[in-house]
C-alpha cells in the first residue's frame, strides 16, 4: 500500500521543484474580449449544464485520486491562476471537456480506456492547456470579431455572449471547438506541464493513439471537438527536446490509478444506481428469493437468488438485488473477482494479505474484524474473513469475504456486503452462492 501512494506523494513534492525554463516555447493567450474572471463566469454557467446532463461519479476514492492528480498538473499550468476544478462524469464514451475558467470534466469511459496514469496525465494536461491559453473564450471573441453577431468592437458581457451566440453545452459549441493551431498549442503546454510534473510528455501522444484505436461510437464527439493532428508526436517531441530531452526518472504507472480504473469499471458494469437514501420507504431490496437460478460464466458456474441480477464484466461479476446500489456503490450483494498476488505491489505476506491491502487502497475505511476460518470452495481450501466498512446507506456494513488460491496462481475472491444490522438476513444467501460455485479456471 505504501508503494501505491508513492507516485502521488512524489508528484506533490514535485510542486516545490520547478525545473529551469530552458528554451521552452513561450505561448500567450490570443486576443480576447473577455477577462479571466469572465472565463470563470462562462465556465460555471456551462458547468451547470454539464452536471444537469451527466451523472457525476460520487465515489470518494475516485474523486480524491483525480483531484490529487489534477493539483499536481495545474500547479505547473502557465498564465492566469484559474481555480481548476475536475469532476468525473459517469459516461462510457471517451471524452473530456475543458470549459473556460478551469472547469474540466472527464468521462469514466476515458479513464477506463486509458492504459496508464501517465496517459491520463497527458489527457488532463492537454485539457489544462486549453484552459490556460483561454481557447474557449478566444473562440467566442473570434465570432464577435468576424461580425457573426453584435458589434465588431468593445467588451461583451457573458450573458450577452451566451444569448447572442446561443452558447450551450452541446456538440459544436463555440467554447469547445478548437482550431488546429489551438490543438497544437495545447499539446505544447501539455508537454511542458507533464515534464514539470515528472511525466514523460510522449505519453500524451500515446493517449491520443489509445483514443484513436477505440470504437468510433465511443470517440466521435471527442474527435469532433479535438481535431486530429498528424504531426502531434512531432510537436511533443520537439518541445521535449527544448525542455532538455527525456529524463531517466519519469513517473510510471501507479497501483492507485489501476485501482480507481477497476472501481469505475465495476460501477459501469452494475445496474443503474438506486435512489435509496436510507429513509425512503420501500426502497430497500426485497428479501432474497429461496428459489435459485443458475449462472454459467466464462470460467465458473454458481447459483443465485432468482430475484437478483448477475452482471459479468471483464474482470469481475456482480450479483445484486434490485436497489442493491446506492450512490453508485454496492450496498447489498456480492462481487466475485480475481486478484494477482504475483504483482509484488503490496506489502507482502500471503495472497489474501495482499488482497486485503488492495481493498484498503480502494477504501481506507475498511477494517478487518477477524479471520473466521477455512471452508471448501469446489473442493479447494478457502479462507473466510470478516470486515467492517462504511455503507453508502449511511450506516456501518459487514463485508464477508472468501478467498481461494487457484492452480494458475490467481486468487479468486467472493465479497458479500450488506448493512450491519441486516447482514444476518444476507449471510445465508452469500454462503449458498459460494457453496454452489464450480470453478473452471
Amino acid at each position: 500500500m505504501r508503494r501505491t501512494m508513492v507516485a502521488l506523494l512524489l508528484g506533490l513534492a514535485a510542486m516545490l521543484d520547478f525545473p529551469a525554463l530552458a528554451d521552452r516555447t513561450n505561448l500567450t493567450p490570443a486576443s480576447n474580449r473577455f477577462s479571466p474572471q469572465q472565463d470563470i463566469e462562462m465556465g460555471r454557467m456551462l458547468a451547470n449544464e454539464v452536471e444537469a446532463t451527466f451523472q457525476l461519479i460520487s465515489n470518494r476514492d475516485a474523486n480524491t485520486y483525480i483531484d490529487a492528480l489534477a493539483k499536481q498538473l495545474t500547479t505547473h499550468a502557465p498564465g492566469y491562476r484559474f481555480p481548476y476544478h475536475l469532476q468525473i462524469a459517469n459516461d462510457n464514451t471517451i471524452n473530456l471537456w475543458a470549459l473556460p475558467g478551469g472547469f474540466i470534466y472527464v468521462t469514466s469511459g476515458l479513464i477506463e480506456a486509458t492504459q496508464s496514469e501517465p496517459q491520463l496525465a497527458g489527457a488532463l494536461a492537454h485539457a489544462i492547456g486549453h484552459v490556460a491559453l483561454r481557447h474557449g473564450t478566444a473562440e467566442v471573441s473570434r465570432a464577435y470579431n468576424n461580425g457573426v453577431v453584435g458589434s465588431s468592437s468593445g467588451t461583451v458581457s457573458v450573458n450577452d455572449a451566451m444569448t447572442d451566440l446561443n452558447i450551450r453545452f452541446e456538440p459544436g459549441s463555440l467554447p469547445l471547438q478548437y482550431s488546429t493551431e489551438e490543438e497544437q498549442q495545447a499539446d505544447i503546454v501539455a508537454a511542458q506541464i507533464m515534464y514539470d510534473s515528472g511525466f514523460d510528455p510522449r505519453q500524451l501522444t500515446q493517449f491520443f493513439t489509445t483514443a484513436a484505436s477505440a470504437p468510433s461510437n465511443l470517440t466521435e464527439d471527442f474527435f469532433d471537438d479535438h481535431p486530429a493532428l498528424p504531426n502531434r508526436a512531432a510537436t511533443v517531441q520537439a518541445e521535449l527536446q527544448k525542455l532538455g530531452g527525456p529524463t531517466r526518472n519519469v513517473r510510471d504507472d501507479s497501483d492507485y490509478f489501476q485501482a480507481i480504473k477497476n472501481r469505475l469499471l465495476a460501477i459501469n458494469a452494475s445496474p443503474p444506481p438506486s435512489i435509496y437514501d436510507g429513509n425512503t420507504p420501500g426502497a430497500r431490496p426485497s428479501q432474497p428469493s429461496p428459489r435459485m437460478a443458475v449462472f454459467r460464466g466464462r470460467d465458473l458456474d454458481f447459483q443465485y437468488p432468482e430475484n437478483w441480477h448477475v452482471s459479468e464484466g471483464s474482470d469481475s461479476i456482480l450479483i445484486v438485488p434490485d436497489n442493491g446500489f446506492v450512490s453508485t456503490t454496492l450496498a447489498y450483494g456480492m462481487t466475485i473477482g480475481t486478484f494477482n498476488p504475483q504483482a509484488g505491489q503490496y506489502s507482502g505476506g500471503s495472497a489474501t494479505d495482499q488482497l486485503i491491502d488492495y481493498l484498503r487502497l480502494l477504501n481506507p475505511n475498511i477494517r478487518m474484524v477477524r479471520t473466521i476460518g477455512r471452508i471448501r470452495v469446489d473442493g479447494g481450501e478457502a479462507l473466510v474473513v470478516d470486515f467492517t466498512n462504511t455503507s453508502s446507506v449511511g450506516v456501518n456494513e459487514t463485508d464477508w469475504m472468501v478467498t481461494v488460491l487457484r492452480p494458475n496462481g490467481l486468487l479468486r475472491y467472493f465479497l458479500g456486503v450488506a448493512p450491519e444490522l441486516e447482514f444476518r438476513d444476507y449471510q445465508p444467501v452469500f454462503e449458498r452462492i459460494v457453496a454452489s460455485v464450480r470453478l473452471r479456471d
